[in-house]
């Protein structure tokens, strides 16, 4: 047991080391064509949570972000100056992880993991779910990634509870970010982490609520 968790471990800090989660970019006219295609039943999933986060009436589209590939990004938001265009871009993977997860939410809780394969997979997945939380941040006009970061995971319970899991297994998933990856963050990807992003922290979107991150 030890080994495969340790193993899993490493798979996770390489994970979190290449997956920056998210940027920004200016619209470019490329965008336009994804937009004016139908969402797909995975982009229409997507859109209904950040709708349901945001408040908002976003569009998502999952393909080509746009950007230099090798950076390990998920997701992009899209800017019109300093004002959030109302769409983000998100890899294929992401749609993807998202419709398994939506199908059979149970199958990812990772309190039911006892290797290092079903670790792996409860980080894609939570990895995913933290991207649509991230991503709708920054539709509100979020910029500062450490704060927009902070954010979402403190949201990913909510992202997993509309596409289908129970309360327990959705906070469940948003512990698993806050102790397995989150804290990788703070030497991979510093620009994604904050000293303030704990329970009672200036980051902390719930501060009379005892639960932490959810």
């Amino acid at each position: 047991m030890r080994a495969s968790l340790i193993a899993a471990a490493v798979v996770l800090a390489a994970l979190c080391a290449t997956t920056a989660e998210a940027t920004l970019r200016p619209v470019r006219p490329a965008d336009s064509r994804l937009l004016a295609r139908p969402a797909t039943y995975e982009e229409q999933i997507a859109e209904q949570v950040a709708a349901r986060l945001t408040h908002l009436h976003p569009q998502v589209r999952c393909g080509p972000l746009g950007i230099p590939s090798g950076y390990g990004i998920l997701g992009i938001t899209l800017f019109l100056g300093t004002r959030p265009a109302g769409y983000f871009l998100m890899l294929p993977q992401i749609c993807t992880e998202l419709a398994a997860f939506h199908a059979a939410p149970a199958s990812f809780d990772p309190r039911s993991c006892t290797d290092g394969a079903c670790l792996n997979k409860a980080a894609d997945t939570a990895m995913a779910l933290a991207t649509v939380a991230h991503e709708s941040y920054h539709l509100l006009g979020y910029r500062n990634e450490g704060q927009v970061e902070c954010y979402g995971m403190q949201s990913i319970w909510f992202v997993a509870s509309k596409l289908g899991a129970s309360l327990a297994e959705s906070q469940a998933i948003g512990s698993f970010y806050e102790t397995r990856i989150y804290p990788q963050r703070r030497t991979q990807t510093p620009a994604y982490w904050s000293a303030e992003c704990r329970d009672a922290g200036k980051l902390d979107l719930r501060p009379s609520l005892a639960r932490w991150p959810s």
